[in-house]
């Protein structure tokens, strides 16, 4: 992959700019088979585990699984002082697409957590 210098037009003159060339060509794969190669994903379903840490309050991992994933704050309360006196704490199951937005979510906000597939 080659970079091009790009001259970015501001009001103040411009700044060079490293932009990457890409190439255009797509692959023709179908969804179905862009999934198989997710091996495992589909709909099976999948747990959000937080965990301890020394960086983030009780109050904003409780209010963060509020916001993000709906529990209660009764529930999101439980859950948090789980992971907070076990070390380890099941937020919830849900389907892979569901699972992974809740986890990306609480990462963006700084929490310690993990996605894995439910054995059944």
């Amino acid at each position: 992959m080659s970079s091009v210098l790009q001259k970015s037009p501001t009001k103040t003159g411009g700044a060079a700019v490293a932009v990457p060339e890409t190439e255009v060509s797509r692959s023709n794969k179908s969804d179905t088979q862009k999934g198989k190669q997710r091996k495992g994903h589909g709909n099976a379903a999948w747990q959000v585990r937080i965990y301890n840490d020394a960086l983030n309050t009780r109050e904003h991992v409780a209010r963060s699984l509020v916001q993000i994933t709906g529990l209660s704050e009764a529930t999101a309360y439980k859950t948090m002082m789980q992971a907070h006196q076990n070390g380890i704490a099941v937020v919830g199951r849900w389907d892979f697409e569901i699972a992974e937005m809740y986890h990306d979510a609480l990462r963006k906000r700084g929490i310690v957590c993990d996605l894995v597939p439910v054995d059944e």
